[in-house]
């Protein structure tokens, strides 16, 4: 959102956007014409209440959450507007899960384009789109710079906000074996020899940092073969967003597009 506010500022309006996942969300919001002061609002005011209530567990259980909560926030955002008949050409990108393949969903009912290509898996059921079972949009394509250029797009502006593996915080319960603790005890519970200290993750924390992982290094191999005209990469080291509080993000993504202006203008000759 901060790179969109930047962006309208400087008078520079899309023509095209795509998105997977929360960049469906915030994307398709605005390509049906929801100002930036109305989504700015949505997420400062996400609250973990809020959060909680969109991750009620459902029956079949083929995810935690029936994501039904989100979809009625969006139909209260977006009414039943379809995507064919947007003032901005868009594309939500979401996962066909028998295939594995990205499907770039431009026609239909834009609230369902946008849950299916939200759907993470595990945490979200599946959504049936089109005569297709879609997840997660990052699953297969996390930055659709292709689905931006077969809509027209001649200029892409990427904004690629994975972190970096490396970045995330793991943690956990000390591991200690036999030596360790004979040493330990003898330097007063130390790491023996100067080793770094060795920890066991949860079972969350390792499947959340393979999930990091695998999409950051999918994003790398897919930016290598469909590159933009302008990457932006937001720094959000100090402090990542989540879910319950993305509104953290909004300052990293004005500071890079800030950064990236000079450039923008010159590839857009403005």
């Amino acid at each position: 959102m901060g790179v969109l506010k930047v962006l309208e500022d400087a008078g520079i309006v899309p023509d095209v956007i795509a998105g997977a996942s929360m960049g469906a969300e915030l994307g398709g919001a605005y390509a049906a014409g929801v100002s930036l002061e109305a989504l700015e609002n949505l997420w400062l005011t996400t609250s973990f209440g809020r959060v909680a209530k969109n991750m009620m567990p459902t029956v079949p259980w083929s995810g935690w959450s029936s994501g039904n909560a989100i979809r009625r926030l969006l139909r209260s955002l977006l009414d039943d507007r379809r995507i064919e008949d947007l003032p901005v050409r868009f594309a939500a990108v979401a996962t066909d899960l028998e295939s594995g393949y990205p499907l770039a969903l431009t026609r239909g009912p834009l609230v369902e384009a946008i849950r299916a290509s939200l759907s993470v898996p595990g945490l979200f059921t599946p959504v049936w789109f089109d005569g297709h079972l879609c997840i997660d949009g990052g699953v297969s394509n996390p930055l659709p710079v292709d689905a931006a250029r077969d809509l027209g797009a001649d200029v892409v502006i990427a904004v690629d906000v994975l972190v970096e593996p490396s970045e995330v915080r793991l943690s956990g319960i000390p591991v200690i074996d036999l030596k360790e603790r004979v040493v330990g005890i003898a330097n007063g519970l130390g790491s023996p020899l100067g080793e770094p200290r060795r920890y066991a993750p949860s079972v969350f924390s390792v499947l959340f940092q393979m999930s990091t992982v695998f999409q950051k290094r999918l994003c790398d191999a897919r930016l290598a073969q469909h590159p933009p005209d302008i990457l932006l990469r937001p720094d959000f080291s100090d402090d990542p967003p989540c879910y319950s509080r993305v509104g953290c993000g909004i300052a990293a993504g004005e500071h890079a597009a800030r950064r990236a202006l000079p450039e923008i203008r010159r590839i857009l000759s403005l």
